[in-house]
């Protein structure tokens, strides 16, 4: 957990949102939620546990209140109503280990601008030029995974069920630098298209931040 990643408990302008997305949940069977998700059900304590970018948290409830594992302290808003999301909406769907790109999930194309100006073109504008080595430590401290698929291409689980795929080419002499986003083909049985280009937005945040805090001193 980094200073970055805690969020005030207060929801303020989106508390209707949190509440909504809250309701909807505790009407379902809270087992049955962490066995769709690939959570973990403690009936003790009546909370939902799962990993997230290499951190534990859990959601007490009935009430919904999101924290790190272990702390009081609570991830950003962002990041919760995402968590409450995914829990609603996970329906124990299989990997498929198809990835698809932004444009082919179910109303992507709606919220593309978005997507790019927000996390594609933050990913460019800030890795183009920096060391490869040096993204790719950044990516480990989230827990991704380091495939050979690209100048850097790191696999995230953001959620048990939901991997983002992130792909960076560095600029040479020739050619500037790019990037690429890419979901498992199931995404959409977890997350809505406006949820994953937030989920892709703290992502490439997180990533430039914690870069700024190892090798920008």
């Amino acid at each position: 957990m980094f200073p970055y990643m805690i969020g005030k408990e207060e929801a303020g302008p989106y508390r209707s949102a949190t509440e909504h997305c809250l309701k909807k949940l505790i009407l379902k069977d809270f087992e049955g939620i962490a066995k769709n998700s690939g959570a973990v059900f403690e009936t003790e304590h009546s909370t939902i546990t799962l990993n997230s970018l290499g951190q534990s948290v859990s959601v007490k409830l009935p009430e919904g209140k999101i924290v790190f594992n272990g702390t009081d302290y609570c991830p950003v808003l962002g990041w919760r109503i995402i968590i409450l999301n995914y829990l609603f909406r996970a329906d124990n769907a299989h990997l498929t280990g198809q990835l698809v790109s932004y444009r082919e999930l179910e109303n992507g194309h709606v919220f593309y601008p978005a997507f790019l100006r927000e996390s594609v073109n933050l990913l460019i504008q800030k890795f183009s030029s920096e060391p490869a080595e040096q993204i790719k430590n950044v990516c480990r401290v989230f827990g991704a995974r380091l495939e050979d698929k690209a100048d850097i291409c790191a696999v995230f689980e953001f959620f048990p069920r939901f991997p983002v795929t992130v792909k960076l080419w560095l600029k040479d002499e020739e050619i500037g630098g790019s990037a690429n986003i890419l979901f498992d083909a199931n995404a959409n049985h977890y997350l809505d298209a406006e949820a994953i280009a937030v989920t892709c937005m703290l992502i490439s945040q997180f990533l430039i931040k914690q870069y700024d805090m190892m090798y920008k001193k």
